[in-house]
């Protein structure tokens, strides 16, 4: 179970590294504007937006940001991976939180939401806007975001659990 820890860390390392590459390489974008763009709900508000971004010269950036995070979310996907087996490794055997199949489940789930939301996006800009890819990268993204705060509030009360010592079945 060692090399889990250090597959955690290297890759909570690289995708920390990816972020901060992404980030530079999408600057002067505001992060905020791609949420916007996951949740916009329909192709006109959609074409709105795509017209607002075009206007200000950042409709580039938001397409570069998309095709960045197809790596992003796969790099996520592994961390959380690795952190899941790592900190359910440390959990008693009978633990209720001890349940890694689920867990693992709810990271593939997110990770392919993430990469059909991403699709969707990119239909959105390079094709003529339907609702359908809109509604698509809205379900899609809600997802992916229900999923992952559920695994990120498992390891967070993991961690508390194994760093106090709770035994509790």
């Amino acid at each position: 179970m060692k090399n889990n820890g250090y597959r955690l860390i290297i890759l909570l390392l690289i995708t920390i590294g990816w972020l901060i590459l992404m980030r530079k390489m999408t600057a002067p974008l505001d992060p905020g504007i791609i949420i916007t763009f996951e949740f916009i709900g329909s192709a006109d508000k959609a074409m709105e937006f795509l017209g607002r971004l075009k206007d200000l010269g950042h409709l580039d950036l938001l397409t570069r940001s998309i095709f960045l995070d197809f790596i992003f979310s796969l790099l996520y996907g592994a961390t959380f991976y690795y952190a899941g087996l790592w900190v359910c490794s440390k959990l008693p055997q009978k633990h209720r939180l001890n349940r890694f199949q689920l867990l693992s489940s709810l990271i593939v789930v997110a990770v392919f939401s993430d990469l059909i939301e991403n699709v969707s996006l990119l239909k959105l800009i390079y094709y003529p806007p339907a609702d359908m890819y809109a509604y698509s990268a809205f379900f899609f993204a809600g997802l992916k975001f229900l999923f992952l705060t559920i695994v990120v509030l498992h390891f967070i009360s993991s961690i508390i659990i194994v760093f106090t010592g709770k035994k509790s079945s």
